[in-house]
């Protein structure tokens, strides 16, 4: 009897020992929750996080969208300038088209050492580029847009980068730039700088502006954790609303720089670059930030297959179909030219809409439909923004193109700007600008451009007249070859 009482007290003393331990998992389980998540209230116009989740408005947010690396500084036209405020309006009104809803952009937040960036010097900022990284950020709220801003570089490009704070303090060791307390001081208020600029246009301090997803520490960074949790935590310091991003990118042709930062509790973001495409590396890195109750996206990758991988198809099917991706952007999308055309970039990856060439037409549906089913939404009819305007008539006719426009139909009237109307051109396109009329009589002339697509037209230029050809005097010609013979 005695050893039967014995017996019984194990058992409750087991079973007492073993509800304390599962009562202490899930309290550790719970404060784990607590610190990975915001512990203070976010205006729900924030894309925030919940888990491995994004949210907007209490509702999962997953999107497909662009880089855009030029918005606020460009490289493209004419040597290093500002995009005028068309450009930068066509590329994002271009991306909304496509169905983005978030566009990635460098050069708002990597802009250093440059007589044009936000900090040409150390210490000394420029009101000129904020002012200019201000309108971008308006036009991405005016189209529905939310951005994501990397803070530093990597790589020596012509915006600066990680080398550009280390060359300001004489380091010759650019890879000091994650462990010299002066440098990293230096970058901190560089930080602060952008954080607290208050926008021109909208009244809204940066930290302040939900059009802006999440700050990334920097694009294709190899940086140690200790740098990471530190940066980090600066920007939360700073800015609880916005998500903090991983700029130790997975690359799919390596091994993930981010694996070791999956604990780090002020970060929220993980995203990999995929040159070439592929799904397994894709999936394999989104189910380790999925695990560590973090988002994942896909936040650069070869859209055209340059250097093979997976078929885009399959790669966006396994973006789509797999929970742990919040979301993708393709690199890289240009818009319109100022006078006519599009930007031109040569680095292999140029998308321009709706396509230069028949496979890459193929592939900005596939990327648009892409998209649309990313927000699990029906494929709306093509629209477009803006309208034609002609840049010049002589010696050939220039338009400046729309967004959203697939062709344009030229149209000429020899009787006056009311016509009767000619059409001269039909189903041009932004790559046949500049055109020649080879037809067109001596006399004044009036021309106007018609844009179109598949589901709309009758969006036209102003009219613009063109004045009467010189008649050349073939007599005073042959006077002068004669008395050139003579001589």
């Amino acid at each position: 009897m005695k050893s039967l009482k014995t017996l019984v007290f194990s058992y409750r003393r087991t079973a007492i020992f073993l509800v304390i331990i599962f009562v202490m998992v899930l309290v550790l389980i719970g404060i784990r929750q607590l610190v990975l998540q915001p512990t203070h209230a976010v205006p729900d116009t924030f894309v925030v996080r919940s888990g491995s989740q994004l949210l907007l408005k209490g509702k999962p947010f997953r999107f497909s969208g662009a880089n855009i690396y030029w918005l606020g500084l460009d490289e493209n036209v004419d040597g290093l300038d500002y995009p005028t405020r068309f450009r930068v309006d066509d590329a994002l009104a271009t991306a909304r088209e496509m169905g983005a809803t978030v566009v990635r952009s460098h050069s708002l937040g990597i802009s250093v050492g440059c007589p044009l960036c936000i900090e040409p010097s150390l210490g000394v900022f420029n009101e000129t580029a904020l002012r200019h990284v201000d309108y971008a950020m308006l036009s991405a709220k005016r189209h529905g847009l939310k951005l994501i801003i990397p803070l530093v570089d990597n790589f020596h490009w012509y915006h600066g980068g990680k080398h550009t704070f280390t060359e300001w303090r004489g380091i010759t060791h650019e890879q000091q730039f994650y462990t010299n307390s002066t440098v990293i001081e230096d970058f901190e208020q560089y930080i602060s700088h952008i954080l607290n600029r208050v926008n021109s246009y909208t009244g809204l301090a940066y930290k302040d502006d939900p059009t802006i997803l999440g700050w990334e520490t920097g694009n294709g960074l190899t940086a140690p954790s200790g740098w990471v949790q530190s940066i980090a935590e600066y920007l939360k310091s700073l800015d609880p609303d916005h998500l903090v991003i991983d700029g130790n990118s997975g690359q799919s042709y390596d091994s993930p720089n981010f694996t070791h930062d999956l604990g780090l509790h002020d970060v929220d973001v993980y995203t990999g670059q995929y040159y070439p495409l592929n799904g397994t590396e894709l999936n394999k890195q989104a189910g380790q930030a999925q695990r560590a109750n973090k988002v994942f996206i896909a936040e650069e990758y070869a859209w055209n297959n340059r250097g093979g991988g997976n078929p885009l198809a399959a790669f966006l099917t396994t973006v789509e179909t797999n929970s742990a991706i919040a979301g993708d952007l393709y690199w890289s999308l240009f818009g319109h030219n100022d006078q006519y055309g599009y930007v031109q970039h040569n680095d292999g990856y140029t998308l321009h809409y709706p396509g230069d060439t028949v496979d890459m037409q193929e592939r900005v549906r596939e990327l648009r439909t892409h998209a649309y089913t990313m927000r699990d939404m029906p494929i709306p009819a093509y629209r477009m923004y803006g309208e034609p305007h002609i840049t010049t008539t002589t010696p050939r006719l220039a338009w400046r193109g729309v967004a959203g426009a697939f062709w344009y139909t030229i149209e000429r009237s020899t009787s006056g700007p009311e016509g009767p109307w000619i059409p001269i051109c039909a189903k041009c396109t932004d790559n046949e600008t500049p055109w020649m009329d080879k037809d067109r009589p001596s006399e004044t002339v009036w021309y106007k451009v018609e844009a179109s697509n598949l589901s709309e037209t009758g969006v036209y230029s102003a009219i613009q007249e063109d004045q009467q050809l010189p008649v050349r005097d073939t007599r005073s010609s042959k006077s002068r070859y004669c008395q050139t013979l003579k001589d």
